[in-house]
């Protein structure tokens, strides 16, 4: 594990410790590299998942609780052998990125290799191109009026979608988004995660300490 990923999951790990409820409901799913803290009061039975890279323990634990098939999105090279070594039991998978508009989306390659996250298009990095959904598309392809969980781990597109569950008022119930710190701030977005059109009864975030 690299050093990048080790002070990633660490962060993770301290942040759930001082800021998560003490309620028994409230509970790590999956792993300290890739799980999250979910409310697991609300059983979930329409869950999405984006970005799988190279660890999928929650979503792997999310199948376990969830009434039905967890959907897992991501279109790059990384997430093949990790999707290919998996127990896909209660898990569906599309090889298909996330994005504000459905169509062929550019994405930068990985500046370290051995990490493997392709991200939103940066100056210096070759690109390479995926077809990407918007999450209303996949919404209306499920027949979904709501979402119970989301979690986005997207490398710079979550901004975007979380500007557009904000302006289309998009139902989603608990939502787990890791921002990257290498990309712009936006602190408006934290402002208005408590505003009338965001139905999120539960809301986790990350932020990446990888350093562009």
């Amino acid at each position: 594990m690299g050093l990048n990923r080790w002070l990633r999951n660490r962060a993770r790990a301290t942040v759930d410790g001082l800021f998560c409820s003490s309620s028994p409901a409230i509970q790590r799913v999956g792993d300290e590299g890739s799980g999250w803290v979910i409310d697991t009061r609300l059983k979930p039975e329409i869950c999405y998942c984006v970005g799988v890279g190279k660890g999928i323990s929650f979503e792997v634990g999310l199948a376990k609780i969830a009434s039905k098939p967890v959907l897992v999105f991501d279109p790059s090279p990384t997430a093949t052998p990790t999707i290919a070594r998996t127990d896909l039991s209660n898990i569906e998978f599309f090889p298909i990125g996330l994005a504000a508009n459905d169509g062929i989306v550019e994405f930068s390659v990985p500046q370290d290799a051995d990490e493997g996250s392709f991200s939103v298009a940066r100056e210096g990095l070759d690109r390479v191109t995926f077809e990407c959904w918007s999450l209303q598309t996949i919404m209306n392809k499920r027949g979904d009026r709501a979402i119970d969980l989301l979690k986005m781990d997207i490398e710079g597109f979550e901004y975007d979608i979380v500007d557009q569950i904000l302006t289309e008022k998009i139902p989603v119930h608990q939502l787990c988004v890791e921002f990257h710190a290498w990309l712009r701030p936006r602190q408006a977005i934290f402002g208005s995660m408590h505003s009338p059109p965001l139905s999120c009864a539960i809301f986790s975030a990350q932020s990446s300490l990888r350093h562009r």
